[in-house]
């Protein structure tokens, strides 16, 4: 038991080594750090930020370490939680842990390059458009536009991770049918719930994230039930 309580208390000191240097680290270079927040992908023309507080823009800067910050520690953190689980599991509990954390870590990745090179350029892009119509000027405060980015890139990671997520539900196909079954109205209740507190206070989007998910589910779950009669059928085959 204190050999158990010592590996914790390591992986904790390790934890806050890595959460302090990367605060160091992004500290160091937060004038790259915001350059590649509000300039790099966005690609438009004139294209600049006003602060109308003197601590707005250190403030910003801190809110940009602190987010890069924590999303390095969050996943290591699950690489930490996964290592120190992984020596009590089973081989096949093993295989499957291990296909969610590089899922999840895939997905992680992922979603930083699809929100950074799709979402937040298109929704500025499309946002702005508006204001060249009907002869509007913008001008962008720096502090909402880093609520914008994280906002986006947050919502891109939660829908991008409900793949990995989603597996969770589909533990128990392989042994038996009959609990799917008798369960699924359960799940497609969570999944709206899910769906209610991720999106907007608007009925169509609810329901239309709902039925993303629940056709997430429903594929993952036909795709489950081919692959378990397959492999069913190479064993009774050899």
């Amino acid at each position: 038991m204190l050999k158990y309580l010592l590996e914790i208390r390591n992986k904790f000191i390790l934890l806050a080594i890595t959460f302090v240097s990367t605060l160091v680290v992004c500290y160091y270079y937060k004038e790259v750090l915001l350059f590649l927040v509000t300039q790099m992908h966005l690609n438009s023309e004139g294209l600049y930020f006003i602060f109308t507080d003197v601590t707005e823009l250190v403030s910003v800067y801190f809110r940009l370490i602190l987010f890069i910050s924590l999303q390095s520690s969050l996943w290591y953190s699950f690489f930490h939680l996964f290592s120190f689980i992984s020596t009590a599991l089973h081989i096949q509990e093993f295989k499957f842990m291990s296909f969610l954390f590089n899922g999840g870590t895939f997905f992680l990745f992922l979603s930083c390059l699809l929100s950074s090179y799709v979402l937040i350029p298109f929704g500025w892009n499309f946002f702005l458009s508006f204001h060249s119509q009907h002869g509007f000027y913008f001008e962008a405060r720096i502090n909402e536009y880093l609520n914008f980015y994280v906002n986006i890139y947050s919502l891109c990671l939660l829908y991008c991770e409900l793949f990995t997520i989603l597996f969770f539900f589909l533990i128990d196909v392989q042994q038996n049918y009959s609990y799917i079954k008798k369960y699924r109205k359960l799940y497609y209740y969570i999944f709206l719930i899910f769906a209610t507190l991720i999106t907007p206070p608007d009925l169509i989007t609810q329901i239309s994230t709902t039925f993303l998910v629940i056709l997430i589910y429903e594929i993952l779950l036909f795709l489950t039930i081919i692959n378990f009669c397959i492999r069913q059928f190479n064993l009774e085959a050899s």
